[in-house]
């Protein structure tokens, strides 16, 4: 756990899914709820505001923690060169021309700048389908091109890119559930400090929109995640008898309860919110829900974590 290396990753994962989780969460979730109420100007600006510091925030860190582990991963393939080292001896030169990491590096950080642009270009004109569309398809590739830098990349053949297909499907599915989780928690928390009904239907709509997102991820994360096991450990023993198969088990146990919470908000706590007249009644349910989400984040970090400490680790079935 002393490896800078495994902090940076999980940096780096977690602010990546945070970006694209955000951007999803506006184009899937928060804009149609606003549209379904006619906007509501006030709660809708405030929301978008909040969401937008997430979405800068995130793609700023995303790209500061992906230049470090370039920089870090470049430093042990020059055999510990120095830090301050690998830029004047060539090693990060050689790294980003010649390994197929580097590569994908250099298309991520082009897709980084390419979403900065884009985002200004959708904040400037907020009725801009394009823009909209734009964003989502770089957030989509910013989020998917890890994937080629993890085990999946290292296959080849049929396998290999079944592999990688899976993975990069898993990833999307994690930023459109994981990532889009601090900003649900948001919008229900901006929506719960006001007091009228059209805020109230905007958290309703919101909630049930997240909710269908939210089995469409699950489904994709488990389809995946069930490819990428098979491809890792290779076997039930693999998964037991391996330091890298325990590991992944604590994971899938966290992601088994975040499926849980994530059950009581949709089977519970959803249709008790769009089934109850009153907004106080209302916002008193929304407020079990951001409690529950705020869970899910804590868990979903901690998954995140292990996903880093994995990369750094031969996989089960090389062991």
């Amino acid at each position: 756990m002393d490896d800078p290396l495994i902090w940076v990753r999980a940096l780096h994962f977690a602010s990546t899914m945070a970006v694209a989780g955000a951007i999803f969460f506006v184009g899937y979730v928060a804009e149609p709820s606003f549209r379904a109420v006619n906007d509501h100007d006030r709660v809708a600006s405030l929301i978008r505001s909040r969401l937008a510091v997430i979405t800068w925030a995130a793609l700023a860190l995303a790209v500061l923690t992906g230049l470090a582990w370039l920089v870090l991963l470049a430093a042990r393939m020059g055999d510990d060169v120095p830090l301050m080292d690998v830029v004047s001896e060539g090693v990060l030169g050689t790294v980003l021309a010649a390994t197929d990491f580097g590569w994908d590096w250099i298309l991520r950080l082009i897709l980084g700048g390419l979403l900065a642009g884009t985002l200004v270009w959708q904040q400037r004109s907020i009725s801009s389908d394009r823009a909209g569309t734009a964003v989502i398809v770089l957030a989509a590739g910013l989020a998917g091109t890890l994937a080629w830098a993890g085990h999946a990349a290292a296959n080849s053949g049929v396998q290999g890119s079944v592999h990688l297909f899976a993975d990069v499907l898993h990833l999307l599915a994690a930023a459109a559930w994981i990532g889009a989780l601090i900003p649900l928690a948001v919008l229900l928390r901006t929506v719960r400090a006001h007091e009228d009904e059209g805020s109230v239907m905007v958290a309703r709509g919101a909630v049930l929109r997240f909710s269908t997102l939210g089995v469409a991820s699950v489904g994709t994360l488990v389809v995946t995640g069930a490819v990428n096991s098979w491809m890792l450990v290779g076997s039930l023993s693999g998964l037991i008898r391996t330091g890298y198969g325990q590991l992944l088990s604590v994971k899938l146990g966290l992601f088994v309860l975040m499926l849980s919470i994530a059950a009581v908000n949709r089977l519970w706590l959803t249709p008790r919110v769009t089934g109850e007249l009153k907004a106080l009644d209302s916002r008193r349910s929304l407020g079990h829900i951001e409690r529950n989400t705020l869970i899910e984040v804590s868990v979903g970090a901690l998954i995140i974590f292990i996903v880093a400490v994995l990369g750094t680790m031969p996989p089960g079935v090389a062991e």
